[in-house]
């Protein structure tokens, strides 16, 4: 029987293998096209923008704005300071912020630092041109003490350079040191305060005079207890009167300091030669007083004030006193007094002085001494009454402005020392 013959085994098994690869590579191809037409990528997710950092909270400034009174002085001090013993007794910004001066020393004598702030205030209504209050704190202490509480302490120049802390009687411990200074109407007058303690409270052993006036420099010389405190000022404005320079020394002695001696500077105006021929004469002086009131008279040089300011010619009263206290101061000499008292009257150009060198002279012949003569010219230079006032014709006389107050007055043409 003829026919085809049936495949070897191997032959078929070749085939049915070699189909089902195709089918295989086929299948997984279709599946390998639909996964990339249907599975999107998923993106990268966008990074987290960083929180900017938060603003340092700026620290609270202990000092805020210039003290107005003591006690924002104090308070604003005490919380810089803090309540307990400090590193830093003078802290920058109590220099650059509130102009503030300090001073350390041993004012208690434990051996540790302690120290003063001289602080400016800046109140709604100063009544000085530079107030400010004095503060000190010892190192043990917690608490600060106040002095010229009421802003009349100086921080001007001249009280910034007295302003400290050191010895100044010659006892253990040193002393705060300062100036007050206060106004009146029309003129400010500065005085020295220095406070010492004594162990139980503080004493001032300043000058207990009534200060000097427009305060120029204020100053100690040397130490301890033979310091000495030179204050100079004294010059005001023309309106003010005649003025010049004055220094005053003060040295400690029987406790506080004292004024030992008061220096002028020389002599522009013819009222100063009277003063300065007067402080010879009260001091009992008469020969030099004499020759004083003698150099003054009819010296061109020396500026007559009055009529600088157009009050009239003030020379003839001052030159008309000057020779009736010749007269004065020569009797004083137990000399002959008879040529004096004629030149007082024929030479006086000022009628009220030529009249109370005739009064001098009747007194004084009636009875031989200067205090006859003195009051019988006094009882002249006061009479009042018909149309006369003497007294208030005298004051106008010797009305040298606000600063050379209070004037002379009758009473005081003739006073002997």
């Amino acid at each position: 029987m003829g026919g085809r013959r049936i495949p070897r085994k191997k032959t078929v098994t070749r085939f049915v293998c070699a189909g089902l690869a195709a089918f295989a590579i086929a299948g997984c191809q279709g599946s390998a096209h639909s996964s990339v037409a249907e599975v999107s990528p998923t993106p990268a997710p966008s990074p987290t923008p960083l929180a900017a950092p938060p603003s340092p909270t700026p620290a609270p400034d202990p000092l805020g704005p210039p003290p107005a009174n003591a006690a924002e002085a104090r308070n604003g001090l005490q919380l810089l300071l803090g309540p307990t013993a400090f590193a830093e007794p003078c802290p920058p910004a109590l220099v650059s912020k509130w102009k503030v001066a300090c001073a350390t020393g041993d004012v208690d004598g434990d051996g540790l630092p302690d120290t003063a702030w001289v602080v400016p205030l800046h109140p709604p209504a100063p009544r000085s041109p530079a107030p400010a209050v004095v503060l000190l704190r010892t190192a043990a202490s917690q608490e600060i003490e106040e002095f010229a509480q009421d802003g009349s302490a100086d921080t001007s120049p001249a009280g910034i350079s007295l302003f400290g802390l050191a010895d100044r009687d010659g006892h253990p411990g040193a002393e705060l040191a300062y100036v007050i200074t206060r106004c009146a109407a029309t003129i400010c007058t500065a005085t020295a305060r220095i406070q010492a303690w004594d162990g139980a409270a503080w004493r001032d052993i300043g000058p207990g005079d009534d200060g000097l006036p427009a305060l120029a420099s204020a100053t100690f010389d040397g130490a301890g207890a033979a310091s000495e405190l030179i204050l100079t000022g004294g010059i005001l404005d023309p309106a003010a009167g005649p003025t010049r320079l004055t220094t005053r020394a003060y040295a400690f002695s029987d406790g506080r300091y004292r004024l030992v001696r008061t220096d002028h500077g020389p002599s522009e105006y013819l009222y100063h030669a009277v003063l300065d021929a007067d402080a010879l004469f009260a001091a009992g002086k008469f020969e030099l007083s004499i020759a004083a009131y003698t150099a003054l008279i009819n010296h061109a040089q020396l500026k007559d004030w009055k009529k600088e300011a157009g009050h009239g010619d003030g020379r003839p009263a001052l030159e008309g006193y000057a020779r009736f206290r010749i007269a004065v101061a020569t009797a004083a000499l137990g000399l002959d007094p008879t040529e004096a008292i004629d030149a007082a009257i024929r030479d006086g150009k000022e009628q009220v002085f030529s009249i109370a060198a005739q009064e001098f002279r009747k007194g004084f012949q009636e009875h031989r001494t200067v205090i006859a003569g003195c009051a019988s010219a006094t009882r002249y230079l006061g009479t009042t009454g018909n149309g006369a006032d003497n007294p208030a014709y005298i004051a106008r006389l010797f009305d040298y402005g606000y600063a050379n107050q209070p004037a002379r007055t009758y009473q005081d043409i003739c006073r002997l020392p």
